[in-house]
């Protein structure tokens, strides 16, 4: 069992936190809303982003950043795009060299025209920047939960770090594919 952060409790942040805890992972989904946390916490679900979905056990919320990243083995970036950077200076911190970042944020930085791997590199550093992979693909947070097929990509420069993303994520029902074209599946993303 892997110990996976999910930083952002939208939708798509909460599916993605159900998916982990799925595959046998313990989870720490952040979410600066505290009324995400107590909905999480208490009703086991997601009341505002994702009210029909059931949260798993292994899944619990937290509005604390360091609680989140402790002990992380993968960090899921699924924050906005327009607040990664934000989010990121307040993980930095907490951040430890062997954390895998997947981002599974849609989008670029409005300001700067930058994809979320340049903002990770930047505020982050190349330690973690190598140990980066992109998530994308045609997916839905109401139909990965109801267990939908669903495929995406995994879009490392490492191709191993990639490969742990997938068979970390991966299922029955939620296939992940990896490739190498980080750039290519950000900005496909994106739009």
């Amino acid at each position: 069992m892997k110990r996976v952060a999910v930083i952002g409790g939208g939708s798509w942040g909460t599916a993605l936190g159900i998916i982990a805890a799925r595959r046998g992972h313990e989870v720490q989904l952040w979410s600066r809303n505290s009324a995400v946390v107590e909905s999480v916490n208490t009703q086991r679900l997601n009341a505002i982003y994702l009210p029909d979905a059931p949260i798993p056990q292994l899944v619990s919320a937290t509005s604390e950043i360091d609680e989140a990243l402790n002990s992380a083995d993968l960090v899921i970036l699924a924050a906005p795009s327009h607040a990664t950077r934000s989010v990121l200076m307040a993980m930095a911190p907490f951040v430890v060299e062997d954390m895998i970042f997947v981002s599974a944020t849609k989008g670029i930085e409005i300001e700067t025209g930058k994809r979320i791997s340049q903002i990770v590199g930047e505020v982050l550093g190349e330690t973690i920047s190598s140990r980066f992979v992109c998530l994308s693909g045609p997916s839905f947070a109401k139909e990965v939960v109801k267990e939908h097929p669903t495929a995406v990509v995994a879009a490392g420069n490492n191709v191993e770090v990639a490969r742990t993303v997938q068979a970390e994520l991966s299922s029955d029902s939620v296939r992940v594919y990896t490739n190498d074209d980080v750039v290519g599946t950000e900005l496909a993303g994106s739009s």
